[in-house]
């Protein structure tokens, strides 16, 4: 089997379990990419971290129990708002939950970062500061200053996505559309099967405990906030989506809004977004704490 870094180019084969609370192949249209038969991208769970000691280093605690009231607040949350035909989802949340789906986390964290550099090279030459655009050496100190800011964000999403993935195949928690029609037996009163329920768009197909989206984008906020200050304010485009802007007024604010368009699309679970965000934090800490330090 031929391997690169721990990544291994012929992926094992995951195909979930029946066993309740587990995670199969969902009964949905496949997300693009992904196997009818299997999991995807199992093979994420075992690579080797770029900057974090092990995959697992910092796994979370794991899914809700399914007799718990936890447990029973995330699946109506999810019915609720995540259905195709939700009367409770408003057609903002309806635009957010699809632009955060069809740009990656990465994507659009890199396009932030970006957008930021550009505006802090602005606001340092209009005030005068010593940022001498026409210096060398002042060319040379953003240059560095910026491939520190980048490197730090791109390892640091890279690493929570492996930590994700080990959590993901370490628990193998069953996604909502799942859960919702085919939970009659979990013992929970407090949820009600639903065999119709749709989510708003495709499910991925690999278990939804943690929310890989949520993961990447804690990690991301991390590195950002470090650099720039938590109550940024700053707009996200993607050319995948033309003509829609999301503005906000810190990080927090896009974090919140990324976590719930992963309920209001119907594709996970509350808890699954609030541990994801947790997992990339810490993460964005260590890499922070541990790598890219600056020697001046």
């Amino acid at each position: 089997m031929a391997v690169t870094y721990g990544f291994s180019l012929a992926a094992p084969t995951w195909t979930g379990s029946t066993l309740l609370g587990q995670w199969r192949p969902t009964p949905n249209a496949p997300y693009p990419g992904t196997s009818t038969n299997g999991a995807g991208y199992p093979q994420f769970s075992s690579m080797v971290p770029w900057a974090i000691v092990s995959p697992s280093q910092f796994r979370p605690a794991g899914p809700p129990a399914l007799t718990s009231p936890q447990y029973a607040r995330d699946f109506n949350e999810t019915k609720s708002k995540g259905s195709l035909t939700s009367a409770t989802r408003t057609p903002d949340e309806t635009v957010a939950a699809w632009f955060w789906q069809i740009g990656t986390a990465s994507y659009l964290w890199n396009h932030v970062a970006v957008s930021l550099v550009h505006k802090r090279h602005d606001e340092r030459h209009d005030d005068g500061d010593g940022d001498d655009r026409g210096s060398r050496h002042g060319a040379r100190d953003r240059l560095l200053e910026d491939a520190r800011l980048f490197a730090a964000l791109d390892v640091a999403m890279a690493d929570a996505a492996i930590g994700c993935w080990d959590a993901k195949y370490a628990y193998n928690f069953w996604r909502p559309i799942t859960a919702i029609r085919e939970t009659a037996d979990d013992h929970n009163n407090a949820t009600v099967a639903d065999p119709s329920f749709t989510p708003l768009f495709s499910t991925p197909a690999h278990p939804d405990y943690p929310s890989g989206h949520s993961c990447v984008s804690g990690a991301a906020v991390g590195i950002l906030a470090s650099e720039f200050g938590l109550r940024t304010h700053f707009q996200m485009q993607t050319d995948l989506l033309v003509g829609v802007t999301r503005s906000f007024h810190s990080f927090a604010d896009a974090l919140e809004e990324m976590k719930d368009a992963r309920i209001n699309a119907g594709i996970h679970f509350r808890t699954a977004t609030e541990d994801g965000t947790t997992l990339g934090a810490a993460v964005a800490e260590y890499v922070l704490d541990h790598k890219f330090q600056r020697i001046h």
